[in-house]
């Protein structure tokens, strides 16, 4: 139902107007000055002002109505016909104005049209919401998408590195790593012809070539493995038992770097269908970087979980950390923050992760250590 105030200072022609309005379908509330009205304005669809009230303006109420939001649209009441007053109130903004005396069906029109105007503006006005969300809605999908779009342009840009990589390993094992097979069996050869007949500091060097050799060999091989599919053979493994082994292998270098290990792994178990050779692999690499990280000494931290059918790994430090440029390259071939090492560990990390259609993802901060968090799905046990 619409509701209409109506302000006048005459007590007749306020109940007259209320009660022609009630008897036409409207709810009224009526105020018989400017103080009095200013209470009533809420939830009010239409207003009809006296122009002149006791403790001030029609005017001035007709200003604060139309300051509002939503739109309330006003009707004045003059007993004053004249020009100049007329142009005042249309200034002012208001919607229609009435001439004393007022007469039923000039005032039940007049409400009627400024009902059906207020009907119009607040239906304006959601409609206008309604584009406003669909606009911000259509927005946060865009950017969602475009954000997608990216990742899938950078998935399909490292993508592309590891096949040019791959291309480039099988060049590098066609050129270099036969002939080095070969330049190590001439350097043990040579050796063995001249040991006994050459000074121990001569010998030395054959020893040092033959190191160099095997040194080179190794990286090939590391290029090779890293170039080549992973071929995953899935099976029933516990997280808890394969990161158990790790440890165990590692307790050597551990030792000797001064870390100490912290523990935290499900007591129920992390099991579920994995590659235990590539996880293996890859857990070795990640501790063996925990404890590089380290080279004072510190906490190695791994932890498992799982549930929701998710395995969850981790393996932290306590050392060096990262910086925020750092992290956002540590996946790129080649890219590494240690002095030596070929910066494939990660990359190949996250390749055999992907492969398990798990997640990999680092948290790191400078001097507050770094850890990997691992997600893989359990798949169905058997």
């Amino acid at each position: 139902m619409v509701k209409v105030l109506v302000v006048d200072d005459e007590p007749s022609i306020r109940l007259t107007v209320a009660e022609f309005l009630r008897r036409a379908g409207y709810e009224t509330v009526a105020a018989a000055d400017f103080a009095s009205a200013s209470g009533l304005t809420d939830g009010v669809d239409v207003a009809v002002v006296d122009v002149n009230l006791p403790d001030g303006s029609g005017v001035e109420l007709l200003d604060r109505l139309n300051r509002r939001e939503p739109y309330v649209p006003v009707i004045m009441i003059t007993g004053d016909p004249q020009l100049p007053r007329i142009s005042e109130i249309i200034r002012a903004g208001a919607y229609d104005f009435i001439v004393k005396p007022i007469y039923k069906d000039v005032l039940i029109k007049a409400v009627s049209r400024a009902a059906e105007k207020k009907q119009l503006e607040d239906e304006k006005r959601q409609l206008e919401e309604e584009v406003r969300r669909h606009a911000e809605e259509l927005e946060r999908r865009v950017e969602e998408r475009t954000a997608e779009l990216v990742e899938v342009y950078r998935v399909l840009a490292q993508q592309e590195k590891i096949a040019a990589l791959g291309r480039v390993a099988a060049q590098v094992a066609h050129e270099v790593k036969n002939p080095l097979a070969g330049l190590l069996l001439y350097a043990l050869h040579l050796k063995g012809k001249v040991e006994g007949k050459l000074a121990d500091s001569e010998t030395s060097l054959l020893d040092k070539i033959v190191v160099t050799i095997n040194h080179l060999t190794s990286t090939c091989e590391q290029i090779l493995s890293f170039a080549r599919p992973v071929h995953l053979a899935p099976r029933r493994t516990d997280l808890n038992r394969v990161l158990t082994d790790v440890l165990q292998l590692l307790e050597p270098q551990l030792a000797a770097a001064g870390v100490r290990v912290s523990a935290d792994l499900d007591p129920a178990g992390a099991r579920g269908r994995l590659d235990e050779s590539s996880l293996r692999s890859v857990l070795m690499n990640l501790a063996l970087n925990a404890v590089q990280a380290m080279p004072q000494g510190g906490e190695l931290r791994v932890r498992t979980r799982a549930g929701g059918g998710t395995l969850v790994a981790e393996v932290g430090d306590t050392g060096t950390g990262m910086t925020e440029e750092q992290v956002k390259s540590i996946f790129e071939p080649f890219y590494t923050t240690k002095s030596a090492g070929l910066g494939l560990g990660l990359p190949y990390a996250k390749k055999v992760v992907e492969e398990h259609r798990g997640q990999i993802a680092v948290e790191s901060r400078p001097g507050e250590g770094t850890t990997i968090r691992i997600a893989l799905p359990a798949g169905a046990e058997e």
